[in-house]
């Protein structure tokens, strides 16, 4: 039967003092709102933003992407930036580029670049 990848999977972690979301599998509409109250949750008041990993997702839907849209615009109204990390060169970029994403939070090829900038700026 093969290996079979639950739908969606989270891992949060902290680099830096800054939180660090992992998004695993599939981000659709029947998981996209519990996941987003997840991440959010994660968020601190101290730090200056939040990661958000998409380098390990397979399939991101329309309610995803809005997802990602009212996570940076819930940081933005606490002065706290949302970075995106996708693949260099990765259909999910092009998709996030297509939509728009980058006039809400940058995007980044690797945590550890995301990380970086948000040390930076703060």
């Amino acid at each position: 039967m093969g290996n079979v990848m639950p739908l969606a999977d989270l891992e949060l972690e902290s680099i830096s003092g800054l939180p660090v979301a992992h998004l695993f599998g599939e981000i659709d509409r029947s998981n996209a709102a519990e996941l987003g109250d997840r991440v959010a949750s994660a968020i601190g008041d101290q730090s200056g933003g939040l990661v958000v990993d998409l380098s390990e997702l397979a399939f991101l839907d329309s309610t995803g992407i809005r997802m990602l849209f009212g996570l940076a615009a819930q940081l933005n109204q606490r002065h706290q930036k949302l970075r995106v990390v996708v693949p260099d060169g990765s259909h999910l970029g092009e998709i996030l580029d297509t939509v728009g994403l980058q006039q809400a939070a940058a995007t980044d090829h690797t945590v550890g670049e995301a990380v970086a900038a948000l040390t930076r700026t703060g």
